[in-house]
């Protein structure tokens, strides 16, 4: 009974998604994830994007799925040049 009821508690504790915020003009904590371009996956530093000029960062919960590829191929062509 003890172990069902940690299961079902940390099911609980997984199933809250995570807030995280910054303050409009706050600096964004370094950081550097997986990331990837046309499909190809790379490391991505947030320190040495900055290096290169202004960086906006595209979040959404399940990469390489339909929806969410069709998002972010939208969200790249709204982007001017």
């Amino acid at each position: 009974m003890k172990r069902i009821l940690a299961l079902a508690c940390t099911a609980a504790l997984l199933s809250v998604p995570a807030y995280a915020e910054l303050r409009s003009g706050a600096r964004a904590p370094d950081f550097s994830a997986t990331a990837s371009i046309g499909g190809k996956r790379f490391n991505f530093a947030l320190a040495d994007a900055l290096k290169k000029g202004p960086v906006v960062l595209y979040f959404y919960p399940a990469a390489f799925t339909p929806g969410h590829t069709i998002e972010a191929h939208n969200f790249a062509d709204a982007m001017e040049s």
